[in-house]
């Protein structure tokens, strides 16, 4: 090819020396030539004026072979336009020329990018699955905020990582779907649902108005007052029945307007209680309902204790709460183990004895004064106490005045005395 080039070069130099040139071939033979002869030529040559010039027609297939060493270079390129063709060669390395928008046949998926990929704002459409191996971060639209949220999956768990507080926002484990949320959950449009369960037959849901189950409903009442009531529409046609509210001051099932931290109302039998268990605990108190239907614990039995009373000696215990109508134990005892109880019922100070006995004695009562406010008490013949205690060891006399009760020994030996208070 070199060899066929200085030849076209040697013939272009006779021509313009316009003088004949004695030329060696490659084979040792001498030729002579008259470059000004030449008057034709073909096959992608031309001549003009005696000179020999590429451009022209191919009148056959035609072949230039480069190697690594011998390179074809074109230089001063002209820069094209969008709408130029492109050059092409195909596996028999003809040259043929391309429409730019025909060129589909590179597959992109068979690259590695060794560099980043700049989309220049560009769509990346119709993907049918993508995967990510690190995490997809997604940038603020104002590019003066740096800060952005990231999709990632690390360990079993997806996460919504926020950089500005260096924290996941929302993540979920792919154990068991667990999600947790790193703060609060609000939505924009307060009135609308804000969560609904998917596939619930009972429709239920949290909106701004509430919890919705089925036929019963949970709902703010008056903004900014506490108040949450509970609903149910199992009635006739649907209709609501508040069940249960709840306000600042309690709890109120039966009332819109609860005065305590429980405020229970029906017009009949308000409260049931099924399935309690009896105790024998001396340390349980009764519950008392009060006229204003509050329910309290009972202070009954109440007991009051006097001092070691000589005989003859008085001492005065004040009841805690004096009732028009009370009952009320006397009981005392000696060194030998006995006992003597005897119980008593009072309208206001009037004293009315129902019975007692000192260890295997009936006593006996002796009203002494006219207001029956005043009981001496006798159970001659008791057996004698290593104490000292003689036959009327027991005796006593009682007073009442009011909520004070004023106990008398009678008997021969010091006692001491015990009341205990019932109530009614």
């Amino acid at each position: 090819m070199k060899k066929i080039i200085y030849l076209l070069f040697l013939l272009q130099a006779g021509l313009l020396a316009a003088q004949t040139e004695t030329l060696v071939t490659v084979n040792g033979k001498k030729v002579t030539v008259n470059p000004n002869a030449l008057s034709t030529a073909d096959n992608g040559l031309t001549t003009d004026n005696g000179n020999l010039q590429l451009g022209g027609e191919l009148t056959k297939s035609t072949v230039l072979t480069t190697t690594p060493t011998s390179t074809l270079a074109l230089t001063g390129l002209q820069t094209g336009v969008e709408t130029n063709n492109i050059v092409t060669v195909d596996a028999n390395g003809i040259l043929t020329t391309t429409l730019k928008q025909s060129l589909t046949s590179d597959d992109l998926g068979n690259h590695t990018a060794t560099e980043h990929l700049n989309i220049s704002n560009k769509h990346i459409q119709n993907i049918q699955t993508a995967f990510i191996n690190n995490g997809l971060e997604v940038l603020d639209r104002t590019t003066s905020n740096t800060k952005y949220f990231s999709l990632n999956k690390d360990n079993g768990l997806f996460s919504i990582w926020n950089s500005g507080t260096s924290s996941n926002a929302l993540s979920i484990d792919e154990t068991n779907n667990n999600t947790s949320f790193a703060s609060t959950i609000s939505f924009p449009n307060i009135d609308d649902i804000k969560i609904a369960l998917a596939g619930s037959s009972n429709g239920a849901r949290i909106s701004y108005y509430g919890l919705i189950i089925s036929n019963a409903s949970g709902q703010k009442g008056v903004a900014d007052s506490g108040q949450f009531n509970w609903s149910n529409y199992s009635g006739p046609s649907g209709s609501q029945k508040e069940i249960m509210r709840l306000t600042f001051t309690g709890v109120g099932l039966g009332t819109t307007a609860p005065t305590n931290a429980m405020h229970v109302k029906a017009v009949d039998n308000p409260i049931i209680l099924e399935g309690l268990t009896t105790s024998p605990a001396a340390t349980n108190v009764k519950l008392v309902v009060g006229a204003d239907g509050i329910i309290k614990k009972s202070m009954f039995p109440k007991t009051y204790k006097t001092t070691s009373l000589a005989p003859g000696e008085s001492y005065s215990v004040t009841l805690q709460v004096n009732l028009p109508i009370t009952s009320f134990l006397v009981m005392t005892g000696n060194e030998c183990g006995r006992t003597a109880l005897n119980s008593f019922r009072s309208y206001n100070n009037t004293l009315s004895f129902l019975g007692g006995q000192g260890r295997n004695i009936p006593f006996t009562a002796t009203v002494l004064n006219d207001d029956g406010s005043s009981l001496k008490l006798e159970a001659e013949g008791v057996v004698y106490c290593q104490d000292g205690g003689g036959s009327s060891q027991f005796d006593f006399t009682i007073t009442k005045a009011g909520a004070v009760i004023t106990i008398t020994n009678n008997g021969n030996v010091n006692k001491g005395y015990t009341v205990v208070q019932n109530g009614i």
